[in-house]
């Protein structure tokens, strides 16, 4: 994977290139102009840039690679008083943000929904881990952190083939997919608190490990169902876990809080950001968004 990070601190740059250098493949900038000219002349799969930066702002950045048709997921990052500005960018394709200071650990962790994933749809059958239902687009996945890519992978299958779609589209649908999925299988078929995650993610150990542990003492038997249904306007995705679901007026709001660095509520946060219409049953273990195409 190919990640291009900038910011203006040289101590920021170097401690995310030695955080990071031996998992992935680091390119680094000290502005946004030299991040434009690196990113017209390579591929990257994800781009992680401040939003103050020298001769060309974050903003800037963003405005320029998408006016030359440079669709590469876009993290942002942000101090506390610029928490408007990072929401306003993703009006620009920005997918994620963060605030400052923030652990690298739970950057890592965001960073893993972009790694690329060769889908092989027909091991995911036989592996046994998803399970197609004949009638609309509905499949049933067992709840295996690790597989969070390839399974959306799989969902985006399904709706790629849609004329309709355009690229902005389509990343909008990878981070919801992303979101709605890890929720399901964090907080429902895993049972893990969002104080739990937060507690975890700041101890330093593999948060990955210690979801497959707890859905692995259920034996894997609580089926995530993803239902898929596309139309002339839009696509409709409805997603259900067997997990004894969630007060959704209990998860703390991100942008009210941003002293929890974003992490609870944070997936719900994402998806609103993406989709025009999202609606949850009052267990909360049943979720059903709406995404319209764009034109």
């Amino acid at each position: 994977m190919k990640i291009l990070f900038v910011d203006d601190e040289e101590n920021i740059r170097d401690l995310f290139s030695e955080y990071f250098k031996r998992d992935y493949e680091v390119w680094l900038a000290s502005n946004g102009e030299e991040a434009l000219n690196i990113a017209l002349g390579s591929h990257f799969d994800l781009i992680i840039s401040d939003i103050s930066l020298p001769k060309l702002n974050g903003i800037q950045f963003i405005e320029k690679l998408r006016a030359k048709e440079i669709y590469t997921p876009f993290v942002v990052i942000t101090g506390d008083s610029d928490i408007q500005i990072a929401i306003d960018v993703f009006r620009l394709g920005a997918v994620d943000f963060f605030l400052k200071p923030f652990k690298m650990e739970s950057l890592r962790l965001r960073i893993k929904k972009f790694e690329n994933a060769d889908l092989d749809m027909a091991a995911l059958y036989k592996s046994g881990d998803a399970m197609f239902n004949e009638g609309e687009y509905k499949i049933s996945l067992l709840p295996k952190i690790r597989n969070i890519n390839k399974y959306v992978a799989l969902l985006v299958e399904q709706v790629i083939s849609n004329p309709k779609i355009n690229e902005d589209d389509l990343l909008s649908l990878k981070v919801v997919f992303y979101e709605l999925l890890s929720n399901a299988i964090e907080h429902g078929a895993a049972g893990i608190t969002y104080r739990e995650k937060q507690t975890f993610l700041e101890s330093g150990k593999d948060y990955f490990q210690f979801v497959e542990e707890r859905c692995a003492s259920c034996n894997y038997g609580k089926w995530i169902t993803v239902c898929t249904k596309l139309s002339e306007k839009g696509v409709t995705v409805t997603i259900e876990d067997q997990g004894d679901g969630f007060i959704l007026s209990e998860v703390p709001d991100p942008i009210q809080n941003p002293g929890a660095n974003l992490l609870s509520g944070r997936g719900i946060f994402l998806t609103k950001m993406n989709i025009n219409e999202i609606h949850y049953n009052e267990k909360g273990n049943i979720v059903r968004i709406f995404k319209e195409w764009t034109y």
